[in-house]
């Protein structure tokens, strides 16, 4: 009798519409990510959310006659990638300039730049990015050279970097550049033997320049808001942490988020200038105020900072002097000001962000986020120090016990360019040249790792990223042996980076980061399985498939 009265409200239970999917990805070597072996083949998705995962026959009795089923034919299936560290407004900008990528040597560098200011006569500046500083000897890259090709019009060129500039005779004249401008705080002119300014600009130095630059509009910035989140896709993202973002970028950020256009999980690092002090961060406390609930998949409770500069310009905030010179970088902030700036925007409630490539520099930030526990008390800050060129041995578990994470940039770990054969060797010398993105030695100190791009610096492309963090060497099929393979990192660990940990990193391992019931359907069906596959060949991985909330937002077949 209990039974009979029982049955139809269990059969009730079973067909209600609310538990039935309306898609089915079936037959997968699916890999959940929620622990090193959990692995299904099937997952049933509902308004785009994960609503089951198992074996085949589990998720395929939920069908209804309305439901879409997919065979995955056996492909290897991730949840999607965070980005951690990147620059989508800015990098999309970047791309309706002369774009310089993968130009390595002074001569095509030069070719692209005539050529493109040839078909470009509208153009009242001519403006370049991604410019390989290596080409230039010592980083120096001369007017004199621009002056040869674009004599009558003003030439700002952005390394590829982002902490250097390229301009000629005209721009510094435009700027009224001379012999007598000094030094800005921050920031280097480099000089001819005359103390002229020779036509390379470093790091504060080059808002001398960029402040006359003509601004781009609002339409420039959707539209390279849309094309990077396009090409993120294709690369199997679907979460991005942007690095630096000022208000006009926040403002597209939530003008295409409320029009439904943004194929991705939004984090926004609001841009603080540590160099001006605590009204600084007074200021962005008031924007970020000035923002909350806008729009609920678009954050914007995160600030960032730049600690110091770059190896290359010898404006890394080091702690003992470059092997060929007699200073030690620059730092943007004295540990003082660093450490109250940091205690202030901690005592608010923002996650920190930092760039920090020197080893002064990260000790610095790992001071500063010392003092701002002993001050505020603990809390759930996840705040992350992004690049982490070089760190001392001293500061290793220091991420640990400070809660901090570690936002790498693991493309960058490699010996085959001539960033490090030319900029980075005779600067940083042997003994820190072995020190450089201790990515699996943090690991094993108990850090939390996560990765980025840091694109338009390097490409979005995660599989390169994953390669060289794999063999510490260039992506390519060349196998041979690690450099500096104390810092060796296993696979698992580097993918748990862009699911796992980029999910928590932006706060949303409730939504997203594995492939679990309750979570956004954001998932990467790919063409080989880079857990298992040759490690020197990991970085030919193509995504096949990008679902962000269950729908497809790339497909590698309608693209070839």
């Amino acid at each position: 009798m209990k039974i009979y009265f029982w049955l139809p409200i269990v059969i009730f239970w079973a067909c209600h519409p609310a538990q039935r999917p309306d898609l089915i990805l079936y037959n997968g070597n699916i890999h959940t990510m929620v622990s090193p072996s959990d692995r299904v083949s099937a997952i049933g998705i509902q308004n785009g959310k994960i609503i089951a995962t198992g074996n085949d026959l589990q998720v395929l009795q939920l069908k209804t006659p309305m439901t879409q089923l997919i065979d995955l034919h056996q492909a290897f299936v991730l949840p999607g990638f965070t980005d951690a560290h990147i620059h989508p407004i800015s990098g999309g900008l970047a791309l309706l300039e002369c774009n310089l990528t993968d130009l390595t040597s002074r001569n095509e560098i030069l070719d692209s730049l005539k050529n493109y200011a040839i078909h470009h006569p509208e153009k009242e500046w001519i403006r370049g990015e991604n410019m390989w500083l290596a080409a230039f000897p010592r980083g120096n890259a001369l007017a004199l050279s621009l002056d040869s090709i674009i004599p009558d019009r003003p030439v700002y060129i952005s390394s590829s970097d982002g902490h250097n500039a390229w301009v000629n005779t005209k721009a510094l004249q435009m700027a009224y550049l001379s012999r007598e401008t000094p030094d800005p705080e921050h920031g280097r002119i480099e000089r001819d033997a005359q103390g002229n300014p020779s036509g390379t600009l470093r790091e504060s130095a080059m808002n001398l320049v960029r402040q006359h630059l003509p601004a781009y509009s609002d339409k420039d910035r959707r539209q390279a808001l849309l094309t990077a989140i396009q090409q993120a896709n294709q690369f199997g993202l679907t979460s991005l942490n942007e690095a630096n973002a000022h208000p006009d970028d926040v403002r597209t950020y939530l003008e295409l988020a409320k029009e439904n256009k943004l194929n991705a999980h939004i984090n926004i690092s609001l841009a603080c200038d540590i160099s001006k002090g605590l009204p600084e961060a007074q200021r962005v406390i008031s924007l970020r105020d000035s923002l909350k609930a806008v729009h609920t998949d678009v954050y914007t409770n995160e600030v960032k900072l730049f600690m110091d500069g770059v190896v290359e310009g010898k404006t890394a905030a080091m702690l003992a002097n470059y092997s060929d010179d007699h200073q030690k970088g620059i730092a943007n902030a004295s540990a003082d000001m660093a450490s109250n700036i940091i205690m202030t925007l901690d005592r608010a409630g923002l996650q920190v962000h930092v760039h920090s490539i020197g080893d002064r520099a990260t000790r610095m930030t790992l001071d500063a986020f010392e003092y701002a526990l002993s001050v505020n008390g603990k809390r759930d800050s996840r705040h992350h120090i992004a690049h982490l060129h070089v760190v001392d041995p001293a500061d290793y578990d220091r991420f640990r016990t400070l809660n901090v994470i570690a936002n790498f940039q693991s493309l960058w770990a490699t010996w085959e360019d001539t960033y490090m054969t030319e900029l980075n060797k005779p600067f940083l010398g042997k003994e820190r040249m072995e020190l450089q993105y201790p990515m699996g030695t943090l690991l094993r100190h108990g850090a939390t790792l996560a990765f980025g791009s840091d694109w338009d610096v390097s490409t979005q492309n995660p599989f390169m990223a994953m390669q060289v963090a794999v063999t510490r060497r260039g992506p390519d099929s060349m196998v041979r042996s690690a450099w500096t393979p104390q810092h060796l990192i296993d696979r698992y660990n580097v993918i748990k980076g862009y699911t796992r940990n980029g999910a928590y990193l932006t706060f949303r391992e409730k939504e997203t980061g594995t492939i679990e019931k309750g979570k956004w359907a954001d998932i990467l069906v790919l063409d080989q399985d880079i857990l298992h596959t040759d490690v020197f060949k990991i970085y030919k991985t193509k995504v096949l498939t990008t679902y962000y909330k269950g729908q497809i937002v790339y497909e590698y077949l309608q693209s070839h």
